[in-house]
């Protein structure tokens, strides 16, 4: 399961760090609404990971396992994305944390602390959308068999 996480993880992390390369050549790194898309990124992830492993199970896998292997691949993509998006800030493009302040989405305190504001609200909005995501694809991906306890 961890495996598959981290591996379907640093893929989905990739993926968004591509999308953000390609959104800066373009010159829309600015659009804040075309964030939108990370969280699409993201459940592809988290529904390929979770395949994965009904596929590597023969589809034999458990609920909360399923549920687990979407919440470590949204974590794990979303750790790597938000470190790279404080690394590339402070080195590289210290004018989109000016963009970022501007827009009033990340709170007055994002002049004093630039880099732990904008690594807390990635965190939020990643983990937050990978675990609906993961919810979600779990309700697809569950046994055919499986019954809640108590139904008919």
């Amino acid at each position: 399961m961890e495996k598959i996480g981290l591996k379907y993880g640093l893929f989905t992390a990739l993926a968004l760090i591509g999308y953000f390369l390609l959104m800066k050549l373009v010159g829309l790194e600015h659009i804040i609404e075309l964030r939108f898309l990370n969280g699409v990124i993201m459940a592809i992830g988290v529904t390929m990971a979770i395949r994965g492993l009904k596929k590597m199970r023969q589809g034999d896998i458990g609920y909360f396992e399923g549920l687990g292997t979407g919440i470590i691949t949204s974590a794990l993509a979303t750790v790597v994305f938000a470190a790279f998006m404080v690394v590339y800030i402070k080195t590289f493009d210290n004018r989109l944390l000016s963009v970022l302040a501007g827009n009033q989405y990340f709170g007055e305190r994002m002049a004093i602390t630039p880099g732990v504001v904008i690594f807390m609200v990635l965190m939020l909005e990643g983990v937050i959308s990978g675990f609906m995501v993961s919810f979600i694809a779990m309700q697809w991906f569950k046994r055919r068999d499986h019954k809640v306890p108590g139904s008919p």
